[in-house]
């Protein structure tokens, strides 16, 4: 994970609804965001693409959050995966969780709403490679509708050409 990459980010957790802000993110080139609410369609994506991150619920349609943590990590070692927790940090259910999470393999515990400065945290990407990032993806995005602009242009070009 580089800062001119847009980060591959995978939300296994049948609450939809609960990641309107990372979908925000994604639309604007941000991150590239894959929701699943299982673990099986989720292992999916880990067989077809590189994951940066993985943010996980405790809860699956098919399986625990904790299993499928275990088995990530025997799939996709590299990859940073997060436990969701719904207790914010400091309570003694969060350090429970926290610990938990550690056994089976997780780099954090993260609590709804997950914001980009968690997912920079995730990743471990340097303070100074956080905002670079997120500059990076904004031109990413802007690059996507480029080629549409210079092809509009080249065909203005030649239609001046061709009139003279």
């Amino acid at each position: 994970m580089n800062a001119t990459t847009v980060p591959n980010i995978v939300v296994v957790d049948p609450k939809f609804d609960d990641y309107q802000h990372l979908a925000d993110s994604a639309r604007r080139g941000r991150i590239d965001l894959h929701i699943r609410s299982s673990g099986a369609e989720a292992l999916k994506i880990a067989g077809r693409r590189p994951v940066d991150a993985w943010i996980i619920a405790p809860d699956l349609d098919d399986m625990s959050g904790h299993d499928l943590v275990e088995l990530i990590r025997g799939r996709a070692a590299d990859a940073k995966v997060a436990l969701i927790e719904a207790e914010g940090p400091g309570s003694r259910h969060r350090a429970v969780a926290e610990q938990d999470a550690a056994v089976v393999g997780a780099d954090a515990v993260l609590s709804k709403p997950i914001s980009l400065l968690d997912l920079e945290e995730l990743l471990g990407l340097p303070l100074e490679d956080r905002s670079k990032i997120l500059a990076a993806a904004e031109t990413v995005g802007s690059m996507v509708t480029l080629p549409v602009g210079v092809g509009a242009a080249a065909v203005s070009i030649a239609v001046l050409l061709l009139t003279r």
